[in-house]
């Protein structure tokens, strides 16, 4: 309870993260304050630190010390590449001789690579940035491809073009990010994690066998559908009844670009004019997470996706029809 746990991140996504539950058992969390790379940029110019001035100093034992594996995570492909320096020579039975994969490295948002390892075939995906993640889903769960591990990095190029990041123009600053951290790792004698002296005490000690139980519940988690906004909607025309009927116009930032709010205005003049006030209930809602389909319109729990304002007025006076029993 004594210890204060900070963590640099280029991720602002790493602040939610650190507040999910489950990383916080009995109520004390695994980490209690995040920074993102800008922040403590930020932090070090208010202060009137001079880098240059600085004497040099080493990091603390043991998470100071790294091997080339740690290093590349950063960049996409560098996870993959870094699990294949462990199972390539795990499957192999032998030393591995060279520890560079280029066939992952790249910055194409989607990439595929295939390895033949002691008679064993392993097929990999890389894929960064959501859209290109959800259409490769997709591809899986349609059963189109099956693969052996997929590498998802929702920020484009990885770690190196995070959120939480200096801001820079142009991909040429990512680029140099990339090849800094390669060029880290080869100046580094270790490049594979099973040759960290203390990931393996880290193992002996605390989490047992690789793969085991006690491993996979401290370091694996698991993903659910988020709204990045959920449940916020606002009422604007009608009033809110039981009996009406529901219409919702998705205001979010994809579909604001694509002209929800002139569909919304034309629904709002709609009720005015036909006098549906006590029959239509108008609410903005932030979010349908259906933002590639924008603008989105929902009419009692169904969705009109690329929906304009004659086709939202059109499905309301349907809806408002009598219903022939």
């Amino acid at each position: 309870r004594d210890l204060v746990v900070v963590s640099v991140m280029p991720c602002t996504a790493k602040k939610f993260e650190a507040k999910r539950p489950e990383f916080a058992p009995e109520g004390l969390p695994d980490v209690d304050h995040v920074l993102t790379t800008q922040e403590l940029a930020r932090m070090i110019e208010e202060a009137g630190l001079q880098f240059a001035q600085l004497q040099p100093g080493s990091f603390d034992l043991p998470l100071g010390f790294k091997t080339g594996a740690g290093i590349i995570f950063g960049n996409s492909g560098g996870v993959s590449e870094a699990v294949l320096r462990y199972a390539v020579e795990k499957v192999d039975g032998k030393p591995l001789a060279n520890p560079e994969f280029y066939q992952v490295r790249g910055e194409e948002g989607l990439r595929f690579a295939d390895f033949a390892v002691n008679g064993t075939h392993l097929k990999l995906a890389v894929v960064h940035g959501l859209r290109n993640a959800r259409g490769l889903a997709e591809k899986v769960r349609r059963g189109e491809c099956e693969l052996d591990l997929i590498e998802v990095m929702a920020c484009p190029g990885g770690c190196v073009g995070g959120a939480g990041q200096p801001v820079s123009r142009g991909v040429e600053t990512r680029q140099l990010r990339a090849r800094g951290l390669y060029q880290a790792d080869q100046r580094l004698e270790l490049h594979k994690s099973q040759e960290n002296p203390f990931v393996a005490e880290c193992y002996q000690k605390y989490l047992g066998e690789t793969g085991g139980h006690r491993a996979h519940q401290l370091l694996h988690t698991g993903y659910q559908h988020r709204r990045r906004m959920a449940g916020q909607e606002l009422s604007l025309g009608g009033g809110e009844a039981p009996d009406k009927l529901k219409v919702g116009v998705c205001v979010g930032t994809n579909c604001f670009l694509k002209g929800s709010q002139g569909v919304l205005h034309e629904l709002l003049q709609e009720v005015q004019d036909q006098a549906l006030g006590d029959r239509v209930e108008i609410t903005a809602s932030f979010c349908f997470e259906q933002c590639e389909h924008g603008p989105t319109v929902q009419i009692n729990g169904q969705q009109l996706r690329h929906c304009t304002g004659s086709q939202a007025r059109a499905a309301i006076a349907d809806s408002l029809k009598p219903r022939k029993s």
